[in-house]
């Protein structure tokens, strides 16, 4: 336990002087502040954009267009930063050899995997719902519509997709030799995940679902119930991803 206290307390020392936390703080703020405002001022920029005599008829913004704009930006942004600020986050200690010292001194690599892992999805939880709550304030003030009854079977979801993401992102490092490698795995797992998504039979199934289908599920279009499948099987690739990533990280020559 005292090694993956000084493993978390490393990795936010080492975030906070490459400046990866602000810039994950700043992303996340934008994309809470930015969604119901772009939702908001939408119409008037479109019409803004015609040229002059024109007329185009626009609905009124709703919340459910924030929140489908919150869920867009805090994965296009919030997420994929994260993933490529730490995509480097075990390969990149082999690379930098940084670990040789510290091995042969009795720090154990199930803490080190466990403690990065902690600290990558401790890092995911607060972005995201501080990103939830700024939007969430500001969607209130603009449109009090009664529309988005189903928020937490759209938000709770994403927040999933997110930990299971940061769990497969462990995988890809730790089978790495260097941060660009692991980048490049991560990628080719993400297009197959996107690929599973043609195949809309499964989609009950389906693990990946939880990061897309989040309107839906939002606006009452579709029931987060349909899906249960899919948020246990999330779950148990959560926990298989953390293993696989020890097990792997535990076995590699360094």
């Amino acid at each position: 336990m005292k090694q993956l206290t000084a493993q978390l307390q490393k990795e936010h020392l080492e975030a906070w002087r490459r400046k990866r936390v602000l810039l994950l703080l700043l992303l996340f703020v934008a994309a809470g502040m930015m969604s119901p405002l772009f939702a908001k001022l939408t119409p008037e920029i479109m019409k803004a954009a015609l040229p002059e005599g024109s007329t185009i008829s626009l609905a009124a913004p709703t919340s459910l267009d924030a929140w489908g704009q919150f869920f867009k930006n805090v994965s296009q942004f919030g997420l994929l930063a994260l993933v490529l600020l730490y995509g480097d986050t075990l390969a990149g200690e082999v690379e930098r050899g940084t670990l040789l010292p510290l091995l042969p001194l009795g720090l154990k690599r199930k803490s080190l995997v466990l403690g990065k892992a902690g600290y990558l999805m401790l890092t995911w939880t607060i972005g995201y719902w501080l990103s939830f709550g700024i939007c969430y304030g500001y969607t209130r003030y603009f449109f009090d519509d009664q529309l988005s009854r189903h928020l937490t079977a759209g938000v709770v979801p994403l927040w999933l997709y997110g930990l299971l993401l940061c769990a497969c992102l462990l995988v890809t490092s730790a089978l790495a030799q260097n941060g660009l490698q692991s980048l490049l795995f991560f990628a080719i797992f993400f297009a197959g995940t996107l690929l599973l998504g043609l195949f809309k039979r499964i989609d009950a199934y389906n693990p990946f679902t939880l990061g897309s289908n989040n309107a839906a599920w939002l606006a009452g279009t579709s029931s987060l119930k349909d899906s249960l499948p899919a948020v246990l099987i999330a779950i148990f690739l959560l926990f298989i991803s953390l293993w696989w990533a020890q097990a792997s990280f535990s076995r590699r020559l360094i």
